[in-house]
């Protein structure tokens, strides 16, 4: 019975010994995880269309969705219409009365020089008729009368003529170079509105989710799918406490994960400043730290083909550079 604590003090040791003789792993553990882009519109309205599904690869520009615009391409059309009325009516006030307008004063001014050609003559006879005590001075004063008042009609028409062939004031044209003005922007804001009826993709990438289907309401800003572009792709990655000193924004770490081509790199380009307890995600009996740094890289190494899918487990490892 003695023996046994001599046994466990060298079992113990030989167990020690193992774990000396064991190498260390400088293996970091992770897995991808994709910041989505969640596509919504500023207005609500019916969906009219749904260009793709759950799983295409969109180009930038593409278009996604579209929501039913037949209320907002009748504001357009209203505000172009405004907008024709408004600069006719500028040009209208621009050039002064209408063509039929100003012939009614010509025709008006003739008849006033018409009848000056008729009561001169007439003063004339009436003057030796009054010399001939044929007729009273009242007759002479009546046909002068009607040579002073034909003058003034000239002196009128002629003057009106003059103004209907003059633009209107100039406050009056101000303010209608203002209406036009604001109906320009209301067009402006008419299409942004039509424009805004439909989605496009930003970027380039796949459409992981679709909430909605065609036909169904969706509120203003609601998500209607989910598109993940390439480069929104990161991994996060966990470094032990007593290590992280030794990583650095800029640095490259090469990335294993199953079924994974070789060579793949990413550059660290975050490093957190707090610790925290190892996720359950990725512990494993192989890595045991309690505390450890969350790192993010982003890849810059990998096949066209290849494709990333977010919550897949990579492992990484610094790149040692060979010295110069």
């Amino acid at each position: 019975m003695r023996a046994a604590p001599a046994l466990l003090a060298t079992l113990l040791a030989a167990t020690a010994l193992a774990g000396c003789d064991k190498p260390a792993d400088d293996r970091l553990l992770g897995y991808v995880e994709g910041d989505y882009v969640y596509m919504a519109l500023p207005a609500s309205g019916r969906l009219s269309e749904i260009a793709v599904k759950r799983g295409d690869h969109v180009a930038a520009g593409a278009v996604l969705f579209a929501l039913d615009a037949t209320t907002a391409a009748a504001d357009l059309e209203r505000a172009k219409a405004d907008l024709a009325e408004a600069e006719h009516n500028l040009a209208d006030i621009k050039t002064g009365q209408r063509p039929e307008e100003l012939a009614i004063i010509d025709a008006q001014l003739a008849a006033a020089n018409a009848s000056l050609m008729l009561s001169e003559p007439r003063v004339k006879r009436r003057r030796q008729l009054v010399k001939d005590n044929v007729v009273g001075v009242e007759d002479l004063d009546s046909a002068e009368a009607s040579i002073l008042e034909d003058r003034g009609r000239i002196a009128e028409y002629t003057a009106r003529l003059a103004a209907a062939k003059l633009p209107s004031r100039a406050e009056q044209i101000a303010a209608q170079e203002a209406a036009v003005d604001a109906f320009k922007t209301a067009i402006v804001t008419a299409q942004w509105s039509l424009d805004e009826r439909r989605a496009v993709a930003p970027a380039a990438g796949s459409i992981e989710d679709v909430y909605f289907r065609r036909g169904e309401q969706v509120a203003a800003e609601q998500a209607v799918l989910q598109l993940l572009p390439p480069e929104n792709i990161k991994l996060k990655i966990y470094v032990p406490e007593p290590v992280i000193g030794s990583y650095r924004v800029g640095e490259e770490l090469s990335v294993a994960c199953d079924g994974c081509p070789p060579d793949l790199r990413a550059t660290i380009d975050f490093i957190g400043s707090q610790a925290e307890y190892t996720p359950p995600v990725i512990y494993s009996d192989t890595s045991r730290a309690k505390l450890v740094f969350l790192i993010e890289a982003r890849p810059v190494s990998s096949p066209p083909d290849f494709q990333w899918h977010p919550g897949q487990p990579v492992e990484a490892r610094k790149v040692v550079k060979p010295a110069s």
